[in-house]
């Protein structure tokens, strides 16, 4: 029996509006300055807006990249990101 009291988003099925609404769920969502430095010690600075802390010992900090950005690349050959 469907519940007319409720709306659900299934992200198979679309949203069907203009824009992504998933942006606007978390609002403000905090900036993270990613820095890295590439093989050549050439530096980046980067802003991320998916960045969070996640646990406090051990501290881990993550962000997160849609597409394979310099940033993303940099973390994953030097193996450090501030």
């Amino acid at each position: 029996m469907s519940d007319n009291r409720f709306h659900t988003y299934r992200p198979a099925d679309r949203h069907g509006l203009r824009h992504d609404p998933l942006n606007a769920i978390v609002g403000p969502r905090p900036i993270g300055w990613i820095a890295t430095v590439n093989e050549q010690g050439a530096s980046n600075l980067a802003p991320y807006s998916f960045f969070n802390i996640f646990n406090y010992t051990p501290p881990i900090i993550g962000f997160s990249s849609t597409g394979w950005k310099d940033t993303v690349r940099n973390a994953e050959k030097t193996g450090e990101f501030v």
